[in-house]
């Protein structure tokens, strides 16, 4: 299956690309000092994709070509029942587009998900004229209304530890605005302008399951939005103003695990591991909050090709200059229709090229899953490729300046001065912190990820009269 074989082979420059619906893993078992004991051979079968997308829209001088996919995450070891809880949507309205795509996390992510898509797509339409008249206000107002409309129902969505990140595209003549919350990001593929500026060629962390592919030109990536993180340090700071703290996990043996995490000042909740999404309003206690960080740019149609929109499944195991790359090798080669019925093997003859990339970042993850022992992440993409229908001597393609994004800095080590959260899960991977029972009501298995996917609680164990002693759940906010 391509670079999704059995087994583990060098990374190397590919011509072709193939991806099986079962995979084979050999996942490391580790005693308490961490040390490999022995390699679990795990069979399992993948999850097509449950949401695919496609469009065309014609607005002058441009034509877009939208695909969308959304690959639920899951667990090799099939202990985890995981339900998806990405959503995408994309919207014309007098020749311009609205592109979103959302990241759920908690015990209502779908819920929540669901709800800004149903919200985004009424509010579009309803308000059109302010995207209009003032794109850059309408596009944040879009994400904010969004959250307050949850909080306004309580009844429908627990959006007290449920929410989701969001990312935000409106395009409009020849003006990009992006807009984000949490850890979803959009990336451009574009021609460089000068010779002084193609880039280097970028690898993520090695994998010999990722296929290096050498596309047939190189494009620059540019970040269209910034991942908002609890470490930043901008972020940090309101954090810590409104009674909140910053820490990671904390394994059995002491050492630090997974990414650092929101929580409140006196108390083992929320966990959440970026500090800006729509929901959470735990979270939002303690100085996470659903003000987006917006960006606007002018598109320059003979030189930008492409857009990628992608959750942090994507992101997990893509830099944005591989993403780019692997899109612009295979973007021809694919369908521009998504199809009903996934038929797999799933190469670029028979998938779109959302769905091409999502296998891809889905294959990654399996050099993860055999180092880490994780749970899969969803994975949702949306692309839209960009062409024009004019000559471009008669398009208007006068330079603006440099298309940046703001920097926020990031810390890699934070002052505690509280005990440390330690992580008790029986199989745990806090990094959205959804509960989830597992399949096998007798596994017993010890699995202490924090990193990626999502909580899960061991059903049929023997727990201790009253509250369970978990992340996420206090006397205050408890589950129903």
């Amino acid at each position: 299956m391509g670079n999704c074989n059995n087994s583990a082979k060098p990374e190397s420059p590919q011509t072709g690309v193939s991806y099986s619906e079962i995979a084979m893993l050999k996942i490391k078992e580790r005693d308490f000092a961490g040390h490999v004991v022995n390699l679990d051979k795990i069979k399992f079968k993948l999850t097509s994709p449950c949401l695919s997308l496609n469009a065309r829209y014609l607005h002058m001088p441009y034509a877009f070509d939208i695909t969308g996919t959304v690959l639920p995450g899951l667990d090799p070891r099939e202990l985890v029942d995981k339900e998806c809880q990405d959503n995408i949507i994309f919207l014309e309205k007098e020749n311009t587009l609205l592109a979103a795509l959302f990241d759920g996390h908690g015990q209502d992510g779908f819920k929540v998900t669901e709800f800004c898509k149903k919200f985004m797509n009424r509010y579009f339409r309803e308000k059109f004229e302010d995207f209009k008249i003032k794109p850059k206000e309408a596009i944040s107002r879009i994400i904010e209304d969004c959250d307050a409309a949850i909080k306004a129902n309580p009844g429908e969505i627990n959006y007290l530890i449920s929410g989701t990140t969001a990312v935000v595209l409106f395009i409009d003549g020849n003006n990009i605005y992006a807009a984000s919350v949490g850890d979803s990001r959009a990336i451009l593929g574009t021609i460089p302008k000068s010779a002084d500026e193609v880039p280097k060629t970028a690898h993520s962390a090695p994998n010999p399951y990722k296929t290096v592919v050498e596309p047939k030109r190189l494009l620059n990536s540019i970040a269209l939005t910034v991942d908002q993180k609890p470490n930043h340090q901008e972020e940090l700071e309101r954090i810590e103003k409104s009674g909140g703290k910053v820490q990671q996990l904390t394994d059995e043996r002491g050492n630090k695990i997974g990414p650092f995490r929101v929580w409140k000042g006196n108390g083992n909740i929320p966990g959440l591991a970026m500090s800006r999404s729509i929901g959470d309003g735990v979270a939002k206690e303690c100085g996470v909050i659903s003000t987006p960080i917006v960006h606007d740019f002018q598109l320059f149609p003979d030189r930008d090709q492409f857009i990628i929109m992608g959750s942090d499944g994507v992101w997990d195991v893509f830099d944005n200059q591989e993403a780019v790359n692997y899109v612009e090798k295979y973007r021809s080669e694919c369908l521009k229709t998504a199809q009903s019925n996934c038929s797999y093997p799933i190469k670029p003859e028979n998938s779109t090229i959302s769905q091409l990339l999502g296998e891809e970042a889905r294959c990654r993850w399996f050099g993860i899953c055999e180092d880490e022992d994780v749970i899969i992440d969803d994975i949702s993409v949306i692309i839209i490729e960009i062409s024009t229908l004019i000559p471009l001597s008669h398009i208007d393609t006068s330079e603006a300046e440099d298309r940046r994004t703001v920097r926020l800095n990031s810390l890699g080590e934070i002052k505690e001065e509280t005990k440390p959260m330690v992580s008790n899960m029986l199989r745990g991977d806090a990094v959205r912190g959804s509960f989830i029972p597992a399949k096998d009501p007798n596994a017993k298995r010890v699995r202490i990820d924090p990193k990626r996917g999502s909580h899960a609680i061991v059903e049929g164990n023997e727990e201790p009269e009253g509250q369970i002693d978990v992340p996420f759940v206090d006397d205050e906010h408890k589950l129903d």
